[in-house]
């Protein structure tokens, strides 16, 4: 813990130079909010509107269009200065990104801890005026987690691995489509997750879409726990309105259909409004409204009520920073969030 604490400080002594070199920068966010739902209150300093995180990464031509890159990124908790928000288990320093990458404009190859390409498809049909508090918890259930629950959140690469170790990440563009796969290469054990995923994803017309999927196998010793999971999902804009959905398959350990869609309306230049929707296969329902103000290019004051249900019974409320509220059924939050 010390170790990590020594780390993460000289990390952010360098970040406010903002450039460590030629090529090399400093980013991240600070997003801290109340929560407020079953007489009870907690501060939530992993992330409402976006994920606090600390990260850097850089770049360098190699000639010929071909490049060289790295990123290292860690999620950061405001409530006590630790590390968050690494998903799936991962709680070294930079749980959300530790990895290296060869690519042109056409090809890329990574090595290291990436974000799930099936997961990053995902989010292509959730975004609209939403947050991380909104748009986690419905992906969590597309992938088959139930009400409030991360099945597996200790496996890397289970239902809810966000953030793939030892993987390898290829990427291919032409004709306007980007394929990404993704597999993990280390496999440790019965109970150590193997990990395959793919992306396809473009545009036509006014509509971006990502179709894909995941497979993961040894979640536990026992094989009947292996899961698959196809998906398809979409956002586009009519006038004002911003519109977004997705459609996932899950079959294996949990096996049914799963569905999410929203919408967002700009109040004014600055000003703007979301609703999502997000149904599980065990009945299990998430209602969010948010409503969000920019205050500035980099920092959004924002506002959050989410509901979960579940058919015949009471739904179970689980923010993903473990701010304290796990077990109600309803919550309100309210905050702010700076980039850099």
């Amino acid at each position: 813990m010390k170790k990590t604490q020594v780390a993460l400080a000289a990390l952010a002594l360098v970040a406010s130079t903002a450039v460590l070199a030629d090529g090399v920068t400093v980013y991240g966010s600070a997003d801290g909010s109340v929560i407020s739902g079953g007489g009870r209150t907690a501060f939530d300093g992993g992330g409402g509107y976006s994920t606090s995180l600390l990260g850097v990464r850089g770049s360098e031509d190699l000639g010929g269009g071909l490049k060289a890159s790295f990123n290292l990124e860690t999620g950061v908790n405001l409530g006590n200065g630790g590390t968050g928000g690494g998903g799936g288990g991962n709680t070294g320093l930079f749980n959300r990104a530790a990895n290296v990458s060869l690519s042109n404009d056409s090809v890329g190859i990574t090595l290291g801890n990436t974000f799930s390409v099936a997961v990053a498809g995902m989010f292509g049909g959730a975004t609209a005026g939403a947050g991380d508090n909104v748009n986690v918890p419905a992906v969590v259930r597309m992938f088959g987690g139930n009400p409030g629950i991360v099945l597996h959140a200790n496996t890397f690469g289970g239902l809810s691995g966000f953030f793939i170790p030892d993987a390898l990440t290829v990427r291919a563009s032409a004709g306007g489509l980007t394929l990404s796969a993704q597999t993990r290469i280390t496999e440790n054990g019965p109970t150590n997750t193997g990990y395959r995923a793919f992306n396809i994803s473009g545009s036509a017309d006014v509509v971006n879409f990502a179709i894909g999927g995941q497979q993961s196998t040894g979640l536990t010793e026992i094989s009947g726990d292996n899961y698959r999971t196809m998906f398809v999902s979409a956002n586009t804009k009519i006038g004002d309105i911003g519109l977004n959905g997705a459609y996932a398959r899950n079959s294996g350990l949990v096996t049914g259909s799963t569905y999410m869609a929203g919408a967002s309306y700009p109040l004014s230049e600055a000003a703007a409004i979301g609703a999502i929707y997000a149904r599980g296969i065990a009945g299990d329902n998430q209602t969010s409204l948010n409503v969000k103000y920019s205050l500035s290019k980099s920092t959004v004051a924002y506002a959050t009520i989410s509901r979960f249900a579940v058919e015949g019974g009471t739904g179970n409320y689980s923010n993903t920073n473990n701010a304290g509220l796990t077990g109600v059924s309803q919550a309100f939050s309210a905050g702010i969030s700076h980039s850099f």
